[in-house]
């Protein structure tokens, strides 16, 4: 535990210049240098990064711990760290040779990217032609590869999806990222023009999401056979639970502060403001339960496990409502804040845009999630990623 509760110190430390930054980021529309030098100089993005690669091969439990500190300042930082953390994980699940070249300089590189498959792969020698354009990509004003997921059509097979990886350098980013909530998150698209990706810097999606990608056959932690898809969806709980906290401690001081505007009373009098107040906390402390919650889940589980639809199937409704219920609270508070909570000064019209934004997530949206839950239950078939 001596490392976790270093890393957490740290991220501790840093915590108090995301919130000095938050409004700026959120006007830029990406994390500034500054921010996120000092997040990678604490070693937290190599959190999950094997000791072999000069990580600290910590558990999810760490890396929960570490996005939870930051999230209640800034959605947007804590949900481009989250993802620059969990991709770091990611580049372990690939081949070895791939491992060696990616950490070869760092054990902390930063990797956007997405697994939908917005990409072609043509066969080519030992490898494949990327064409494409891809959306979402978290974090892409500082990168050093962007992972990808591309689909290889043959004649006589049916199409496979393939996870890939691209060095930057490679690229054609395309800054296009102009939003109304998790501004700082600078998820602009990116473009692959006819680029070679060699076959080691590949993976079968199928693998990924059974936990039988080639990495699990270079390590023995257990952690590197985990299927992918639950350690995703973690990777965005200390987020949205940690926007509801962060919500809740601005409205406290918010109301504390406020008058009315008809009648100059205090609105810490009103019944309405201690009510949404005892609600928001009472709250946030529930939902940071269910988050603990899912950590355990995660943590406890074997691998073989995880591999159940219908578990995946759980894990997945589980945050989607989590989210929902994230949603709904901080949407009550806003509602008791008047018009002078929308000001841009204000963190809470911030976790607002930010929380309403990631409800509609196609990977989190709570309708989807329950769905797919009751027809895994049924004895169907999942129509969606899990």
């Amino acid at each position: 535990m001596q490392m976790h509760d270093e890393l957490l110190g740290r991220a501790r430390e840093i915590a108090g210049l995301v919130e000095r930054s938050a409004q700026q980021t959120d006007i830029d529309g990406r994390i500034s240098d500054q921010v996120l030098d000092q997040i990678c100089d604490a070693g937290l993005i190599q959190t999950l990064v094997p000791k072999m690669y000069g990580g600290h091969e910590l558990g999810y439990k760490t890396m929960q711990s570490i996005i939870s500190e930051i999230a209640p300042y800034c959605t947007s930082t804590a949900w481009v760290t989250s993802f620059y953390i969990g991709h770091a994980y990611i580049h372990t699940l690939f081949p070895k040779q791939s491992q060696d070249e990616v950490f070869a300089t760092k054990p902390n590189p930063l990797t956007p990217g997405t697994i939908a498959p917005n990409f072609t792969l043509r066969p080519e020698g030992d490898g494949f032609i990327a064409n494409g354009r891809s959306q979402w990509n978290s974090g892409s004003s500082r990168s050093d590869y962007y992972l990808c997921c591309g689909v290889i059509k043959n004649d006589d097979q049916a199409p496979e999806l393939r996870a890939f990886l691209v060095p930057t350098k490679e690229c054609r980013p395309i800054r296009n990222w102009d939003v109304a909530g998790m501004r700082g998150t600078d998820s602009s698209d990116m473009e692959l023009n006819n680029v070679f990706v060699p076959g080691y810097h590949t993976a079968r999606v199928s693998d990924l999401l059974n936990g039988t990608a080639p990495g699990s056959l270079v390590h023995e932690n257990p952690k590197y056979s985990m299927p992918l898809f639950p350690f995703v969806l973690g990777e965005t709980v200390p987020v949205m639970v940690g926007a509801y906290r962060g919500a809740a401690n601005t409205y406290a001081k918010f109301v504390k502060d406020r008058s009315i505007t008809f009648g100059g009373s205090k609105a810490a009098n009103k019944q309405l403001a201690q009510l949404r107040l005892g609600r928001g906390i009472a709250g946030a402390e529930l939902a940071e339960t269910l988050m603990r919650d899912y950590t355990n889940t995660l943590e406890s589980m074997t691998p073989e496990k995880l591999r159940n639809p219908e578990v995946r199937a759980a894990l997945k409704a589980r945050v989607g409502l989590i989210l929902e219920y994230c949603t709904d609270g901080i949407n009550l508070l806003i509602k008791a804040g008047g018009g002078g909570a929308f000001r841009n000064d204000c963190a809470l019209q911030r976790f607002f845009r930010d929380i309403n934004m990631l409800r509609v997530h196609g990977l989190l949206d709570s309708d989807t999630a329950t769905e797919t839950y009751g027809r895994v239950l049924l004895g169907l078939n999942s129509e969606v990623p899990m």
